[in-house]
């Protein structure tokens, strides 16, 4: 029992050492102030442009994004594929302004306006060759991110994959529902 005190007091200290860093070196940096636009204008770009008659679909659609999006950052991190040096929140998966604001804003976009297969499609490749090749390569050079042991393309491969493979889904779901 005693050692397990011990590991609950460790981690804690541990804890509190990473707040007090990140409140002395990374909280309201230009950095930070920069993951927090990430964070909000996306949301605020996505509601006042979202079709009112597919929220439902929008927010099914857009929560199958972050839930992947998180997921693969956590396992990217883990692996040590990248790293993120700026933290929006300590108690927060790092990435959070990417994870669920920026890359699902821009997936729900274009899930609202571009309706068949080949729109959605041309508008995918065009969102992914930006992210992945204007995007990432920007966040990288402002530290936002260092990649490690990735490459651009496999994001631009991602990006299309998963808005797919999602849009896919939903559509499935949403023919399912109305049977």
């Amino acid at each position: 029992m005693k050692t397990w005190i011990r590991y609950v007091y460790w981690k804690t200290n541990i804890y509190r050492l990473d707040v007090r860093g990140w409140l002395e070196n990374e909280f309201l940096s230009w950095e930070w102030w920069i993951l927090l636009f990430f964070l909000v204008v996306p949301w605020f770009i996505w509601l006042k442009l979202a079709k009112r008659d597919l929220l439902v679909e929008s927010y099914l659609y857009g929560s199958i994004i972050i839930i992947i999006t998180i997921l693969l950052d956590t396992v990217g991190l883990q692996f040590s594929f990248w790293e993120y040096p700026i933290e929006f929140l300590p108690v927060i998966p790092r990435a959070f302004p990417f994870d669920v604001s920026m890359v699902p804003m821009a997936f729900m976009l274009l899930f609202n306006y571009f309706r068949t297969w080949k729109t959605y499609s041309i508008a995918l490749l065009i969102m992914a060759l930006i992210y992945a090749f204007i995007g990432e390569p920007f966040c990288e050079w402002i530290h936002l991110v260092y990649y490690i042991k990735w490459n651009y393309l496999y994001s631009f491969l991602y990006y299309i994959v998963v808005g797919i493979g999602v849009r896919s889904l939903v559509l499935t779901i949403v023919s399912l529902s109305k049977i």
